[in-house]
């Protein structure tokens, strides 16, 4: 009698690293033009460059989904140059950042969900007025020369620069670094769920208002004039010789001056 073997073989099964794909945008730009960035998953970080030359960066992770299904394009017209993601998962021919975005609906065969994440790496020219938007993600800034304005939702911003119109986020910290004290223009500074820090010239001046729910209030060595009620969760007052507006929220985390 005959007796079948049956030999059963292990397999290994090796995670490959996820290869990454990069996307490269380069303008020239002129001062006062603007620069609009806006992302969906992932990291944006721009150093301010000296010369007039734009140059990005898009380096895309598939973790899962179709890659075809996610792009970075450009836009770009009279006095704007403009970079963002875009889903094609309700439109495949789209090729505008005009659109909505969303992968509610979208699995693939295999019942996979779109995971992809996209980090923007930027040399920003010299003079430009920048504007971020960022989803999942956050956003970081260095060595800025004109004021810029800064949006995300689940992400901290790190700011480094003369000036800021906007600084937000909903899940993160804000961490500023101001080199100048005369730019002109308000500045906005809001988070829900993180602390707000930052670190100002000496000669700074503002009307200063703001709130935080859940944190402390620390204003350094500046010297602050209280206005009307002042509580350790709400505060109104004049920093220095006043001008500029600064509105201060958060909810549950600190806020602190410092002198730079």
């Amino acid at each position: 009698m005959l007796r079948h073997a049956t030999t059963l073989l292990g397999l290994t099964i090796i995670a490959l690293p996820l290869k990454a794909q990069e996307t490269h945008f380069a303008r020239t730009m002129s001062p006062g033009e603007r620069l609009e960035l806006s992302n969906l998953n992932g990291q944006i970080r721009v150093t301010q460059g000296t010369g007039r030359d734009f140059d990005l960066v898009a380096t895309t992770v598939v973790k899962s989904g179709d890659p075809r299904l996610v792009k970075v394009i450009l836009e770009e017209g009279q006095g704007f140059v403009r970079v963002c993601t875009i889903y094609l998962t309700r439109d495949p021919n789209r090729t505008s950042c005009r659109g909505g975005n969303s992968t509610d609906d979208w699995t693939n065969r295999r019942g996979e969900r779109l995971d992809i994440s996209i980090d923007y790496e930027v040399r920003a020219p010299a003079g430009v007025k920048l504007e971020v938007d960022n989803v999942n993600g956050g956003v970081v800034l260095r060595g800025l020369d004109t004021p810029a304005t800064v949006e995300t939702v689940n992400g901290g911003i790190a700011f480094d620069g003369v000036g800021a119109h906007r600084l937000s986020t909903v899940n993160g910290r804000i961490t500023g670094r101001f080199t100048s004290s005369s730019w002109s223009g308000d500045l906005d500074l809001s988070t829900v769920n993180g602390a707000i820090d930052l670190t100002l010239p000496a000669d700074f001046g503002a009307e200063i208002r703001g709130q935080t729910v859940n944190g402390g209030i620390d204003f350094g060595e500046f010297p602050v004039t209280m206005k009307g009620k002042w509580g350790p969760r709400t505060f109104t007052g004049t920093i220095g010789s006043g001008g500029r507006r600064v509105n201060i929220e958060t909810v549950n985390g600190s806020v602190r001056l410092q002198r730079r």
